[in-house]
């Protein structure tokens, strides 16, 4: 296969090759297999930015939905107001917490 190249892109890829053990070949091969990758990657991230956008309103109910789930729980007291003090408690009925 033949490809065409301006002579400025060849003088500036033989530049870049010269002093390496890279010939210009695998330079042009390593380049394009670059170019593909990050091509890819653009797609991909094109594909999940549109699907989080799809999805943005249904997430949004969602947890609005679920909010409200959790605004009808009863309320538990700070856990911060309570603590446990080792062997307290294991000579009579009552647990080792207390309030504070």
């Amino acid at each position: 296969m033949v490809v065409g190249l301006p002579e400025e892109m060849l003088a500036g890829i033989d530049d870049l090759v010269s002093g390496s053990n890279q010939s210009r070949s695998l330079f042009i091969r390593e380049a394009c297999h670059f170019y593909i990758e990050e091509k890819r990657k653009e797609h991909l991230r094109e594909q999940m930015k549109t699907g989080y956008q799809e999805m943005a309103e249904l997430n949004r109910l969602l947890a609005e939905e679920m909010a409200c789930d959790f605004d009808c729980l009863p309320r538990l007291p700070d856990i911060g107001d309570y603590f446990c003090t080792a062997g307290e408690g294991l000579k009579d009925d009552s647990p080792g917490w207390r309030k504070t």
